[in-house]
């Protein structure tokens, strides 16, 4: 390119810029209709290939960075969802002792064993009085939630792989779990119900008088006493207690069932790795003190054992498709669905050769690019839609240049990466709402660097900020070629929500998905 050439590129890069950040009547809105546009701005438009994607079974033992810590993200329950049907989720998890070779005063003995989960939930304090409201809570009724001790080995290292790779476990193990369950329900609720209801404490102050204090809401409930009696108390100074490996060994997870009830349910999203969250075994005893006149008297003493979930928690899903869904799977359909969890994922092919080339070909100057998808509100029967939508790229497993934004926002990731990702936006004229996801920088990469013009996959997420990857162990389709599906992101399986998009292949052209690019040319 000429010096001139560079220098009219420059120019007309600042004055796009300026013109979009402007309010000027001629130019309101980048993606409408252009007219009178002094800087010459032009739009094309370019069909894709879409298709949807069903993972048959994903790695779901990982754990989400959260700033210098990990959280062990899993959902529990049974969802309802309009479109995609019933999904249930259960949880396989290891616990740990809080102390290894415990030691009870003589005489103890157990009162009560408490299983303690907080929800997510946000305090709202309203005319002095202390509310929660609950977040990631999908549906409102109820479910049938039992919790038995699984005596399958979970492993943290692979044996297959001369224990030097972490173990994966996948979300359709659940039948072969189900296998090492012991016949006795630790704790079991017919129609359990997750209550915003804060958790009240009774107990003495510092002076001894009655005193009430409360913690957020929590999955809080007792479980079978006698259990933890033979199964922790009565073990005092064993083998099985007397180191973490040996514990491991010993008590090897705790499985938490979700099973429906009819049409209705809710799924949580817990974090199992939260310091307040665990098994308390309390137990009281007799403790022989002074009082003021030196006399020796016996009061009574409570104190507690902890058992924390171990690192190694694996998510397990169940529930079919219904069968005019499972007809659009894997083809270039009207419709594109995703859904999180085990669920599906979208598959886009930009370009032909022939519409690449000639890009390549002109001096163009690209503006904008971006895909747009509509929403099918007709099929998605009055559902909730995802907060966020996430592109990557398939083959290489990676972000795409375009993420890379300067809106990142780690604690706020429902309002983070909007540039790259936009939360969905809905058009008051027409009712139609959509996500817009910007590949400005990956679409000028195809044509002025010769980059490889990869297949990109688009998932909903929770968390856009999330970037681990979890293994695929099956899909259908399995893409062809040498790139096959290997991984997803792992923020896409800690939502059940689901949402359907009008496809490649839709009939009606404004909402059909679509590449738009925005360009300048710079032809004399």
């Amino acid at each position: 390119m000429n010096l001139y050439k560079g220098i009219l590129k420059i120019t007309t890069v600042f004055v796009v810029i300026f013109l979009l950040a402007s309010c000027d009547e001629d130019f309101s809105t980048i993606g409408g209709e252009i007219i009178e546009n002094p800087a010459g701005v032009q739009l094309r438009e370019y069909d894709v290939n879409a298709y949807t994607v069903d993972l048959k079974s994903v790695q779901t033992n990982v754990g989400f960075s959260s700033g210098q810590s990990v959280q062990n993200l899993k959902l529990l329950g049974v969802y309802n969802h309009p479109v995609f049907g019933q999904k249930t989720a259960n949880v396989l998890s290891q616990v740990r002792l809080g102390t290894t070779s415990p030691e009870f005063p003589e005489g103890a003995v157990l009162d009560s064993v408490i299983l303690n989960l907080p929800y997510f939930s946000t305090e709202v304090v309203e005319d002095g009085e202390t509310e929660y409201e609950l977040d990631s809570i999908y549906g409102s009724g109820g479910f049938r939630l039992s919790i038995r001790e699984s005596r399958y080995f979970l492993n943290n290292l692979d044996p297959s792989e001369d224990f030097e790779r972490a173990q994966k476990y996948y979300s359709d193990q659940q039948s072969l779990f189900e296998q090492f369950l012991t016949d006795d329900n630790i704790y079991v609720n017919e129609n359990f119900v997750p209550s915003p209801n804060r958790i009240r404490f009774i107990g003495e102050n510092d002076e001894g008088e009655a005193d009430t204090t409360y913690t957020a809401p929590a999955l809080r409930v007792n479980l079978n006493k006698d259990y933890f009696q033979q199964k922790i108390m009565d073990k005092e100074g064993s083998a099985e207690l007397s180191s973490m490996s040996n514990f491991y060994d010993y008590f090897r997870g705790l499985m938490f069932k979700a099973e429906p009830r009819g049409n209705t349910g809710s799924m949580i999203l817990f974090d199992f790795s939260r310091s307040d969250a665990g098994i308390k075994l309390y137990y009281s005893y007799e403790d022989e003190t002074e009082n003021d006149e030196g006399e020796t008297i016996a009061e009574k003493a409570i104190d507690s054992l902890g058992i924390r979930f171990g690192a190694n928690i694996v998510n397990t899903f169940e529930g079919e498709y219904p069968a005019e869904l499972q007809e659009n799977i894997g083809s270039n359909s009207e419709n594109l669905y995703l859904e999180g969890g085990e669920g599906m994922i979208g598959v886009i092919e930009l370009f032909n050769d022939g519409d690449l080339e000639d890009l390549k070909s002109e001096n163009l100057i690209v503006n904008e690019a971006n895909l747009e998808f509509y929403i099918n509100k007709d099929l998605m029967n009055g559902a909730t839609t995802p907060k966020r939508l996430y592109l990557y790229d398939i083959n290489n497993n990676s972000v795409l240049v375009d993420y890379g934004d300067l809106n990142s926002r780690s604690n706020d990731p429902l309002n983070a990466r909007t540039i790259f990702s936009s939360l969905p936006e809905t058009n008051e004229s027409t009712g139609e709402t959509k996500y817009t996801l910007r590949i400005t920088q990956h679409v000028i990469n195809l044509i002025e660097n010769g980059t490889t013009n990869v297949r990109l996959g688009v998932v909903v997420t929770s968390n856009i900020e999330q970037l681990a990857n979890v293994s695929v162990r099956e899909s259908t389709p399995e893409l062809s070629g040498d790139n096959n599906l290997e991984m997803v992101p792992a923020s896409s399986t800690i939502t059940p929500e689901g949402v359907v998009f009008y496809g490649s292949n839709a009939s009606n052209e404004d909402t059909r998905l679509k590449l738009r690019v925005y360009y300048t040319s710079t032809d004399l």
